[in-house]
């Protein structure tokens, strides 16, 4: 699922707290993210469904009269990672719900930053998880693997911050990839709090990523070089190498893609790219770190650095469903017209 986000300003500022990640698969202009709204009510209806899930609560709107409040979410796939209990929201449920409201005033849909059950449970959805999560050591860098949602949202303002060209500016404002449903290229792909698994092999190494209903697999080969006759591919052709434990992967044949440098910043067909996976002293997190490199859209190289918690207790998601491209539309209806 190619996960849209908002613009650059936006993004940079989201970055800074961790109340509040940078990304969504749209761009999150409509809503006032600067400002936060408490709506007191019920459940009424609990929308599960990619790329975002939607929670509806019957309240009481500003007239006196009953009204309903459409509060958006993040992709489930985000929200199992975090921690997020479907069960806890049936309808019916009293909730106390913490958004940022819409730009356009009410009646239109809010971003939802968690919910309050009567138990006192916080449950998370842009907001992310407060409880204190225990990490287990891994013994290398095979197992699952999992960004947290501060993680996330600091790769994001990262990206946010890259040198790109103003022709990908301008290509980035007429924000041509919201609303679509489509797998992610990497580095994008990498930054997600999604699940991904590392399965390590003598030949080659395979990277499997949990992508907001769609699976995606990189193959790494364990060779000296690229072959001459690469054929262009979503995600690249990509080899590696261990300097000590790190595993340094290098990958070109990308095409060229529409939100490749993520933002809607488009990528080139000569995108070049290296990570470095690490495990931590620890042993409980994978340090990432990537450069980008590409001559169409970037006046320099793009950096950035985030953490993997080792996530043993994660399996890939089986009911999630595949992205919908009427959801993925949903928020139209709600940016404001003026």
């Amino acid at each position: 699922m190619k996960h849209l986000t908002a613009l650059t300003p936006l993004l940079i500022a989201a970055a800074a707290t961790f109340s509040a990640p940078a990304s969504a698969h749209h761009s999150q202009s409509m809503f006032d993210t600067s400002k936060e709204i408490v709506i007191e009510g019920t459940v009424s209806r609990f929308d599960w469904v990619n790329p975002h899930m939607y929670l509806v609560v019957a309240t009481t709107g500003p007239d006196g009269q009953p009204a309903l409040v459409e509060g958006e979410g993040v992709g489930i796939t985000q929200a199992l990672v975090d921690g997020l209990d479907r069960n806890a929201l049936t309808p019916g449920t009293p909730v106390v719900m913490r958004a940022n409201p819409n730009r356009g005033g009410w009646g239109k849909q809010v971003r939802i930053m968690d919910v309050t059950t009567e138990d006192g449970e916080v449950h998370p959805f842009y907001a992310a998880n407060r409880r204190t999560r225990t990490l287990t050591p891994a013994e290398s860098l095979e197992g699952h693997w999992a960004p947290s949602r501060a993680g996330f949202g600091a790769a994001m303002g990262a990206m946010a911050r890259w040198p790109v060209t103003p022709a990908g500016r301008a290509a980035q404002a007429a924000l041509a990839d919201d609303g679509v449903c489509n797998l992610d290229s990497p580095p994008v792909l990498s930054v997600f709090d999604e699940l991904r698994t590392i399965e390590l092999g003598e030949d080659e190494i395979v990277l499997r990523f949990d992508n907001t209903g769609d699976h995606g697999e990189r193959v790494v080969h364990m060779s000296a070089a690229h072959p001459a006759d690469v054929q262009a591919s979503l995600l690249g052709h990509s080899i590696g190498r261990w300097e000590g434990e790190t595993l340094v992967i290098d990958t070109i044949g990308f095409p060229a893609d529409s939100s490749g440098l993520a933002l809607n910043v488009p990528a080139g067909p000569r995108k070049h790219m290296v990570e470095r996976l690490t495990l931590t002293e620890d042993r409980t997190r994978l340090r990432y770190e990537v450069t980008v490199e590409d001559p169409d859209y970037l006046t320099g190289l793009a950096t950035l650095t985030q953490q993997w918690d080792h996530r043993p207790d994660l399996e890939f998601s089986q009911d999630t469903g595949a992205c919908d491209p009427e959801v993925a539309r949903r928020y139209k209806d709600h940016v404001p017209t003026e």
